[in-house]
């Protein structure tokens, strides 16, 4: 009995010790983030990066957990991560990397709870699990910026804007619309913020539903955030207009400065939608001629024209009007004699004297 359970023991340790490893590590980038001190801003991003990394293989990725950080805006990994290899204490080891972004949207030290990351390797028995450490930084507000005012941080930034119809002539009733499109490379499109766009008098305003995307490099890798704004104007009155310029204050992560980004104010006039003139305009010729705009006509002159119409429309209509000129001769010819009621006379002492 001893020999075959001293076998037993020997296979169950061969066995556990042919099971894979699973190590989890994790770092915030940048890594004097970790540090207290001024590395991050608010809205400027901090990487989690979490290594999951095996002494053998994976077939599939590993389970994350979501990660909530009041005061943050959090970017989960897009479901693709980094491939890397690693050599710890003499031993190769090999997995993929994933990587949360963090943006601060207040001022503040923040803590990164451990996280569980779960994953089988290849020849596990069962799914491992391991835990990242601790993690903690801080967000301070970046030169030029007060409290509560909303921070846009980004290593670069581009604004441009454009008005459709471009053209015109405008005139009351025409509607157009102006385009503003912001994109920041290094943020994500929902911490973009809205830019001011003013109500001007005489126009009515339409905001529309606006447009947030991120950026990618092609590859799929997060480059920036692009945030498109529309603002439809109907024209109620005519006039000069001017819709306002747009200032945008934001921060500059890689000279670590503030810098403003502006568009001019666009300009147009509208015109009364009566003011249409024709081609061919006879008051513009009668002016070239020296004559007055008004045309007079002596009153025989207006007699005889609707005379003439009026012959004209009668010629036009003698078929209709022969059928009706036959039935009245008819009808006069046959007509029944007039009839004596017997009324009696209104002053009968006048009949009296007469009858005498």
């Amino acid at each position: 009995m001893k020999p075959c359970a001293l076998a037993l023991l020997m296979f169950v340790g061969l066995a556990q010790a042919d099971e894979p490893q699973l190590r989890v590590q994790a770092r915030l980038v940048p890594g004097d983030a970790v540090v207290v001190g001024e590395a991050v801003v608010v809205g400027e991003a901090v990487q989690l990066q979490v290594d999951v990394l095996t002494d053998s293989w994976f077939t599939r990725g590993a389970s994350l957990p979501e990660l909530s950080l009041a005061g943050t805006d959090v970017m989960p990994p897009n479901g693709e991560a980094e491939h890397l290899s690693q050599t710890i204490q003499g031993q190769t080891f090999s997995g993929l990397r994933y990587t949360y972004r963090i943006t601060p949207t207040q001022a503040h030290v923040f803590s990164i709870a451990p996280l569980t990351v779960r994953a089988t390797p290849a020849q596990a028995s069962h799914e491992l699990s391991g835990q990242t450490p601790a993690l903690t930084f801080r967000a301070s507000l970046p030169e030029g910026f007060s409290p509560g005012e909303p921070v846009l941080a980004a290593s670069a930034l581009r604004l441009s804007q454009s008005l459709t119809p471009s053209g015109g002539p405008f005139k009351v009733g025409d509607s157009l619309t102006r385009s503003v499109t912001l994109q920041a490379d290094g943020t994500p499109g929902l911490a973009l913020p809205a830019p001011p766009l003013a109500s001007v008098a005489g126009l009515g305003a339409y905001p529309q539903t606006p447009q947030v995307s991120n950026l990618d490099d092609g590859r799929g890798g997060f480059n920036g955030g692009q945030r498109i704004d529309r603002v439809r104007y109907r024209i109620e009155r005519e006039g000069d207009f001017e819709l306002p310029a747009i200032r945008i204050k934001w921060w500059d992560s890689v000279n670590r400065k503030t810098r403003f980004s502006e568009l001019p104010a666009v300009t147009f006039k509208a015109a009364a939608s009566s003011s249409y003139t024709p081609v061919f305009s006879i008051v513009d010729d009668l002016k070239q001629m020296g004559q007055p705009t008004r045309l007079w006509l002596p009153a025989f002159w207006l007699v005889g024209i609707a005379a003439l119409l009026l012959a004209v429309a009668l010629y036009a209509n003698r078929g209709r009007l022969h059928p009706v000129l036959n039935a009245t001769r008819q009808w006069l010819r046959n007509r029944p004699p007039r009839k004596n009621h017997g009324l009696r006379p209104l002053n009968p002492r006048h009949e009296k004297d007469v009858l005498k």
